[in-house]
């Protein structure tokens, strides 16, 4: 058993807990079998969950997670008030149990701590690592992340490698995009109210396409990348096969996920083709039917929306301020509701944007901060 720490943005917490119990038994045990371990409990704390679990499984959550930012495993904890101390336990950690590369880099976070002078720890980490033949590089594959409060210290290495929220397939951008699990975060409120997975998604401000790319693979593991730990010496022997992918059989992925892009730049549709490529290679097991549209989302017709008899939600981070006024927002989302019979909507606002709609009705809201800017997810159903 390991302890491992799941980070996510601030008030992202029980909303992760929540994504974690929901396909924790979509994960896979040593005999290559969906696990039959129980759910863990969670520690909850500011920018995270802490989780005690098998090796096998923590690794995993890399895979499935969607709002996740970094899986974290701690490998040592002590007390330490002076520079001596610290660098005495820095040379018993571990390492040689998870890696070969001698390169490591590491980040420092103090608070409460008489240790809280960076340069001097990076120098004592320095000295201890090098006596074990680790060498501290600004940019390693390896990453161990130290956090010392109150004169505590943890110790973790990093199993995820690039952030999560990287997924490979959004590299075509725009002004403003919304990350990737913040995206998630509104599809996962969407399946709180819409339980039947098959869903049409529309997004009148569309932009690069992430709100539509994340509804598409949210209930899909990414297998394609490198992520960290399958570098690991001690990786769990079931992931050395290079079919090893092919062990979560029973995962069901999306077939004909319909979706409808719209925005007013052309520039903005052709960021979005292009990343639709990259997503194909990212996910190869999702079929996409994508319906791309160059127009003003308050002067649409019809006849140019794809008819559906799935239930059509919109999904949207609609732009504000200097680039779109409110009132041509508000236009937009009631012209689009007379045109389709909406199951209900997710939109991603600042605080200071009313949103309403004819026949929807506001369900629930989450308020957050996002870079200083004050933000309301606001989830409307019928």
């Amino acid at each position: 058993m390991a302890i491992f720490f799941v980070s996510c943005p601030l008030h992202f917490e029980n909303h992760l807990a929540e994504e974690i119990k929901s396909f924790w038994f979509e994960m896979m045990d040593l005999d290559g079998q969906p696990t039959r371990q129980p759910v863990p409990e969670f520690e909850i704390v500011p920018g995270g969950i802490e989780i005690k679990c098998a090796d096998h499984l923590g690794y995993q959550i890399n895979f499935f997670s969607k709002l996740a930012l970094r899986v974290l495993i701690r490998i040592h904890r002590f007390t330490a008030r002076f520079y001596d101390q610290f660098e005495k336990e820095m040379k018993a950690l571990p390492l040689d149990k998870w890696i070969d590369d001698k390169n490591v880099a590491v980040k420092i976070e103090t608070a409460k701590s008489r240790l809280n002078h960076e340069r001097n720890l990076i120098e004592a980490a320095t000295k201890a690592l090098s006596g074990s033949g680790f060498k501290l590089m600004s940019k390693a594959n390896n990453k161990i992340y130290i956090r010392i409060v109150k004169d505590n210290a943890t110790i973790s290495l990093d199993t995820s490698g690039e952030h999560l929220h990287k997924r490979g397939y959004s590299i075509f951008k725009g002004d403003a995009p919304i990350r990737e699990n913040l995206a998630a975060l509104m599809v996962q409120q969407i399946y709180h109210h819409n339980k039947d997975r098959h869903i049409s998604f529309i997004d009148p401000f569309v932009g690069s396409g992430t709100t539509l790319f994340e509804t598409a693979s949210f209930f899909t593991p990414n297998f394609n990348r490198d992520y960290a730990w399958l570098q690991f010496k001690n990786k769990p022997k079931v992931f050395n096969s290079e079919s090893w992918v092919k062990n979560f059989r029973w995962v069901q992925n999306p077939k004909n996920v319909e979706l409808t892009g719209i925005d007013i730049d052309q520039e903005a549709i052709d960021n979005l083709n292009e990343n639709s490529l990259l997503f194909a290679k990212t996910y190869p097991e999702i079929s996409l039917q994508l319906k791309t549209l160059v127009a003003d989302s308050t002067e649409l017709k019809k006849e140019q929306l794809a008819s559906t008899n799935k239930p059509c939600w919109v999904i949207s981070n609609p732009p504000y301020g200097v680039r779109l006024s409110q009132s041509s927002v508000h236009q937009a989302f009631r012209h689009l509701e007379s045109l389709v019979d909406l199951a209900g909507a997710v939109i991603l606002h600042p605080e200071t944007l009313a949103i309403d709609f004819s026949d929807l009705r506001l369900s629930s809201q989450i308020d957050f901060s996002n870079q200083g800017l004050k933000l309301k997810l606001s989830v409307f159903t019928k």
